[in-house]
This record gives C-alpha cells, sequence and structure tokens, in this order.
C-alpha cells in the first residue's frame, strides 16, 4: 500500500477552466468592459455607466464562487491517502449450471448420495468461482430456473442446500430441455 497522497479522479480538476472563464467573464463585466466600449466613445463611458465602488466588497462574491467551486472540484476529483485497487476490467463470462434432481440422484451407489455429492461439487465450483455471472437450472421432467444469471453466488449457495429430488413437480431425466433453457438464459 502506498502512503502517498493522490487523486482517484485527477480529471475533475479540467472542471477548473470553465469556472476560471465564469470568473474573468464576470470581473470583465464588474468592470464595464463589456458591449458598451464597442458602441461609444471612451470619452462618455464614465457618464454613460454607474460603477460600483472598486472596493474589496463587490470581489466578495467572485472569491467565495473561487473558493467553493475549488472545493467542490477537489472533492470530486478524490483525494485519497491510500491507493485502493481500482477494478479495470470485470469479467462477464456466464456459467449456467444444469443440476439434475430426477430420483436417479438419490442412489447411494456412491457415498453419501449422488445428490449429495453433486451438492458438493456445486458448492465447491460457487467457491472456485471468483467473477463473472452464475445460473442455476434444475431439471427433471422439466426444467426450472432456480437463479438467473447472477454475480451473487452467495445466494446461489444457499439455495442448494434446499436442492431435493422431492421439489420437482413430475419425475423424468430431460437434459435435452435444461440445455435449451441454459441457452435461453445465455442468450439473454
Amino acid at each position: 500500500m502506498s502512503e502517498s497522497f493522490h487523486f482517484l479522479r485527477p480529471e475533475w480538476f479540467l472542471a477548473l477552466i470553465p469556472l476560471l472563464l465564469i470568473l474573468l467573464l464576470s470581473e470583465r463585466r464588474r468592470r464595464g468592459e463589456g458591449q458598451w466600449q464597442q458602441v461609444c466613445d471612451a470619452a462618455l463611458l464614465p457618464y454613460i455607466l454607474i460603477r460600483q465602488k472598486q472596493g474589496k466588497a463587490s470581489a466578495l462574491p467572485r472569491l467565495w464562487l473561487l473558493l467553493m467551486g475549488l472545493i467542490a472540484v477537489t472533492a470530486l476529483a478524490g483525494p485519497v491517502w491510500e491507493r485502493t485497487p481500482q477494478p479495470l476490467f470485470r469479467s462477464q463470462e456466464a456459467l449456467v449450471v444444469l443440476f439434475d434432481l430426477s430420483r436417479s440422484m438419490d442412489a447411494t451407489d456412491l457415498r453419501p448420495s449422488r445428490l449429495e455429492r453433486a451438492r458438493l461439487k456445486l458448492l465447491d465450483l460457487l467457491h472456485q468461482r471468483q467473477e463473472g455471472l452464475t445460473a442455476l437450472i434444475t431439471y427433471a421432467a422439466q426444467p426450472f430456473v432456480v437463479t438467473p444469471l447472477t454475480e451473487d453466488s452467495a445466494t446461489i449457495e444457499a439455495l442448494v442446500r434446499s436442492l431435493s429430488t422431492d421439489i420437482m413437480p413430475a419425475q423424468g431425466s430431460r437434459p435435452d430441455l435444461a440445455i435449451a433453457k441454459g441457452v435461453e438464459l445465455l442468450q439473454q
């Protein structure tokens, strides 16, 4: 970690250019250096223009505008003492997991059961996945979207524990329909 003072968004300092232009135009207008010089004789200008006293009071609003503008631009530029990592690239890779919930998953040929092993594999997959979008589709006779594409794998992890073959309304094994549903999710 670097302990040096820096700005997260230094491009905001470009906003000082319009601020200075506004102040210059305001000062020019205050002095009367506007359009009257172009149409009137210079000797007549003191009699035509009504000028305020050239004192500190008339400059105070412009000084406040300059001060507030500098504070606002500096705040928008994001001054910090510690450098925080800024994500430059965010992976939008999509993964659709098809989870079989047919009665065959209740078989105990693998300890403790195929369903429990599949749950553990899915949880391992979610823990290893650092970024990207993930969706979960369960299927038996027909597919059901448990979670659409999301970056929140914690939600999917919470739902994985409640998956069982009993929640499917009709039994069967139609992975072809689940694949079609997964492709549909990816295309959206």
